[in-house]
């Protein structure tokens, strides 16, 4: 993977290609070619990541899905120390910047785009997914600016 590529957009659009239907999925390759010169620096793969969470939470937030919450607890917990700590540990990410794109917690950021599939899996079983704005998720995700 090049200094180009966002490592964790490139991992949801993988993740969603496994669970979208073909009428859906078709729609990813754009988002892929975005992806590819979204960047990898650490503070904005963690911010990448980070949304993905706040995905989850808002989309269990909605009435209709608030069965779901147990299903999202990861992201909610994620989201909750997340606010709490943003900004000591975006300025850590920001300082350890490297050419990796790897921060030290990849491990729970790359949950947190796998929670954000598992949520949107959950929620197109109940409603299907046309309903399920993964597109926004990708979209708010390929703003965030590589810095």
């Amino acid at each position: 993977m090049s200094d180009e590529s966002s490592f964790m957009i490139t991992h949801l659009i993988d993740a969603l290609r496994d669970v979208l239907p073909a009428t859906e999925s078709d729609q990813l390759d754009q988002y892929a070619l975005q992806a590819a010169h979204a960047g990898s620096a650490k503070s904005a793969e963690w911010r990448r990541a980070i949304a993905c969470a706040r995905w989850s939470d808002r989309i269990v937030a909605l009435p209709a899905h608030r069965h779901l919450q147990a299903e999202a607890a990861k992201s909610i917990e994620a989201v909750r120390i997340a606010e709490t700590t943003a900004a000591f540990q975006l300025g850590q990410l920001v300082a350890a910047e490297s050419r990796s794109g790897v921060s030290p917690e990849f491990a729970a950021e790359l949950d947190w785009v796998y929670e954000a599939v598992h949520v949107a899996g959950k929620v197109a079983h109940e409603i299907g997914w046309p309903a399920v704005p993964w597109r926004q998720l990708l979209e708010e995700m390929l703003a965030v600016p590589n810095s």
